[in-house]
């Protein structure tokens, strides 16, 4: 049975445990515990998780409004599943939206002069180990987390979540294979250096095209998607 660490004690206070029950089962889906289109049975995880009904239900409740989940009649909570037309057009939302952050990240660097410490959090993105597929999971939420976050645009934060983009991440986990790795590894990098010169223009076209040929590789890639065109 899993528990709770120590440090999230403060569960037990009033309207924590709906929160601290939304966080780890949003994190649980989109690293693959569940998967897409798995039923989220409620005693189940209520065991796991140490949470009683209301708050695992409000949980539930959240996570369907962001569309992480399905809240579907007489069978409960169900993964969200995403079709290919769904999964396209969510890349090329992803595109548009990510390529925004990387140009505020750009200009929030060019006025605030964050180089050094913007450097450092990329930097210290690469320094896990374990196994590749893992890790460069990771890795990449990280690297995508750390545009937004110097980003600094709280509505563009709101509408990534609301988005789900990070799904997408989870779900087309198989075709992440070692060229996929080292390629989205160098596209980091490309948006890496034109954000520290700052440039937002070449930032926000690197984010683009980085996620364009992400899309193209995955679908390419996939089986599943290989019919679908983009």
């Amino acid at each position: 049975m899993t528990t709770l660490p120590t440090s999230d004690r403060r569960r037990k206070r009033p309207g924590n445990a709906s929160e601290i029950t939304l966080e780890r089962l949003r994190t649980a889906i989109q690293s693959g515990q569940f998967a897409p289109g798995q039923r989220l049975i409620e005693a189940d995880l209520m065991e796991a998780f140490s949470v009683t009904r209301g708050p695992l239900r409000e949980a539930l409740r959240r996570l369907g409004m962001e569309g992480t989940v399905e809240l579907v009649p007489n069978r409960g909570a169900i993964v969200k599943a995403f079709s290919r037309e769904e999964l396209i057009d969510l890349f090329r939302i992803r595109e548009s939206v990510e390529g925004l952050a990387a140009r505020l990240a750009a200009e929030q660097i060019g006025k605030t002069g964050q180089q050094a410490e913007f450097s450092r959090g990329y930097a210290a993105i690469a320094e896990q180990e374990g196994e590749p597929a893992i890790v460069f999971r990771e890795e990449n939420r990280a690297f995508h987390d750390l545009i937004l976050q110097y980003a600094d645009n709280a509505q563009l934060s709101l509408l990534m979540k609301r988005l789900q983009l990070p799904v997408i991440r989870f779900q087309v986990r198989a075709a992440l294979d070692e060229d996929y790795r080292n390629e989205s590894r160098r596209e980091h990098h490309a948006v890496y250096e034109a954000v520290i010169q700052p440039d937002p223009d070449a930032a926000e076209m690197a984010m683009r095209q980085h996620l364009r040929n992400a899309a193209q590789r995955i679908f390419e890639g996939s089986p599943i998607f290989r019919t679908q065109s983009l």
